[in-house]
């Protein structure tokens, strides 16, 4: 219930910045899958949330955020978990396979934190190693538009792509990077299509 009222709020929020949503059909209904989204602000996972309004996200979220006590707590309600970036951190790695196996939707910023300006940066190896490892298909997530949030400059849009099919088979450098390199390509693809789309 209060999960719910916390999605009712966030609406309302960005109703506000008239956010606009393109490609819910693409969300399967039910399943494991992993939301792979560009990060330029902390509007980031809670705008993913709104877009993904009939199913429910867990996030990876930077273990500093859990450090004040009241916070952490709000967030982990929410459906966040820590990870310690820049490791190999096998708490959060068993989390996320959990989180799949029991067909939920996981959020994952692969460029690992902010990356301000247009453009994306470089991605880290964790998304595509999961999704190797458990064969869950990858959402491609574009969020446009957040980087100047709480100021209102510009549309402000969550655009969601076609799932990619990934087969499970053991992780290593050349198929993370290879499937790295095919989600960096699909989320510049939607980036560049809805800003064609504004001019």
């Amino acid at each position: 219930m209060g999960y719910q009222i916390i999605r009712v709020l966030l609406n309302f929020f960005f109703s506000i910045y008239r956010l606009h949503v393109e490609g819910r059909e693409n969300i399967p209904d039910g399943g494991p899958v992993i939301a792979a989204a560009n990060h330029k602000s902390y509007f980031d996972p809670p705008l993913v949330g709104i877009a993904f309004q009939k199913r429910r996200i867990s996030f990876m979220a930077k273990s500093e955020l859990f450090r004040n006590p009241l916070f952490g707590r709000l967030i982990r309600y929410l459906g966040a978990f820590p990870v310690k970036r820049n490791s190999a951190d096998m708490s959060a790695i068993r989390r996320s396979v959990e989180e799949l196996k029991e067909g939920h939707v996981l959020c994952i910023f692969p460029e690992g934190g902010f990356v301000h300006g247009k453009g994306l940066g470089r991605f880290h190896p964790g998304m595509a190693f999961l999704a190797i490892l458990t064969g869950t298909p990858i959402l491609p997530v574009a969020i446009c538009g957040a980087e100047p949030l709480p100021h209102k400059k510009g549309p402000l849009a969550v655009v969601i792509g076609k799932p990619i099919a990934v087969r499970k088979e053991r992780p290593n450098d050349e198929n993370t990077a290879a499937l790295d390199a095919l989600v960096k390509e699909r989320i510049e693809a939607l980036m560049e299509a809805y800003e064609k789309g504004q001019r």
